[in-house]
This record gives structure tokens, sequence and C-alpha cells, in this order.
């Protein structure tokens, strides 16, 4: 079932995994096959709260098989390759012992790699679960800079819903984090939520629209 997820939800333009080891050139930006070695697989990037074990596995028998998927996301920052989206498949390209993946090369760097996951796989890819929901939105309430968003546009780029990012932030106040009273929304406009009530959802129970 993971392998079909991998191969028919992801939904993304499919290219092959290759054991030979291929000349990388030094290229930014753009599709490239690039080296595994190469890529970071920080923790502080993953949203999920754990692998996916049996994912893994079966990602990695399908690759050996020969069995093409789409490329992983990574941002590079000019040293250094962040993977953004794909830690099972590196997983498993690493398990399956081959050298290099396809990879969808962007400007970046470890930030651009932490806000591009956590919205990643809503749609598409492994289905993520509540906690794994609820992780992304802390990851982005307990930031210096993302926890100003308002709740509408953290629901946005988490996927989720905006009574389900209320419910956490509350959950966080009421912990003794500070919630400002002015946030941006999408655009950057400043928001006062002073005397904006809020409707509340069960963080453990959210289903994103």
């Amino acid at each position: 079932m993971c392998v079909d997820i991998g191969l028919a939800l992801l939904g993304m333009r499919a290219r092959p995994y290759v054991r030979a080891a291929s000349t990388e050139k030094p290229i930014r930006s753009g599709l490239q096959q690039l080296r595994i070695g190469a890529i970071e697989l920080d923790g502080e990037v993953q949203s999920r709260i754990r692998h996916n074990p049996d994912a893994i596995r079966e990602f990695s028998e399908a690759m050996v098989q020969g069995k093409p998927f789409p490329p992983v996301v990574v941002f590079y920052d000019g040293d250094r390759y962040w993977c953004g989206d794909g830690f099972h498949r590196v997983k498993a390209a690493r398990r399956a012992k081959l050298t290099h993946v396809s990879a969808a090369v962007r400007k970046g760097g470890k930030r651009d790699a932490i806000l591009h996951p956590v919205g990643a796989n809503v749609a598409h890819g492994i289905r993520r679960t509540n906690a794994d929901k609820r992780r992304a939105v802390l990851m982005l309430l307990r930031d210096p800079e993302w926890r100003h968003w308002s709740s509408r546009e953290i629901a946005r780029r988490a996927g989720v819903s905006h009574p389900f990012v209320e419910s956490v932030r509350a959950g966080l106040t009421g912990n003794g984090y500070q919630s400002s009273t002015t946030r941006k929304s999408g655009d950057g406009r400043a928001i006062d939520t002073a005397n904006t009530g809020a409707s509340h959802a069960s963080p453990g129970d959210d289903n994103p629209g």
C-alpha cells in the first residue's frame, strides 16, 4: 500500500533512482541527480512525529526493482542541500544502497526547508496523523518569526483548519506561551486580534478542508 502511495498518490513526475554513479555538476537549482550523501536529513526540518519504517522498507524494495519515484525537494544554500520533502524516499534509497536520487533543487537554506515540509503531503504522499499535523502547527507557533502569523495563515501553510490552529495556540497560551494580539496575514498586513473571538476544535481531531 505504501508503494502505491509513493507511486500513485504523490502525483508528481516520476524519475528513476539510479545505482550507477553520475557526474554531478554544480547546478544550484533545477532537477538533477543528486548524491545521496550530500543531502542533509535534519530532525528539526522533519514535520512528522516519526518516520514510517514500513513505508521506508517498501519504498526501498520498489527502488531495488527499478520503479520510479518522484524527485525529492531540497534547498541549497551554497554549502548544504537541506531535504525539504522526501525524507522517506531518501532513507529508502540509502537502504537500497543507491548512490543518487532525482532531486528538485531550489535555492534556499534550512529555514526554507523547515517551512516547506510543514504543509507537504497534505494532498499527496503518506497520510499525516493528527499528531503530525499538531507538530507542523507547533513548529510555526514556536518560531520567533512565524508565530506572529495569523492563525488562518498558519492553517494555510500547515494544511490544517483554522479552528485547529486556534486550539493548539490556546493550549500553548495556557502553558505560559506568550501570544501577541497583533498578527500578520498572508499579505503582510498587521491584524489586531485582541477583541476577536475564536472557535476552538480539538487538536486531536482535525479535518482540514
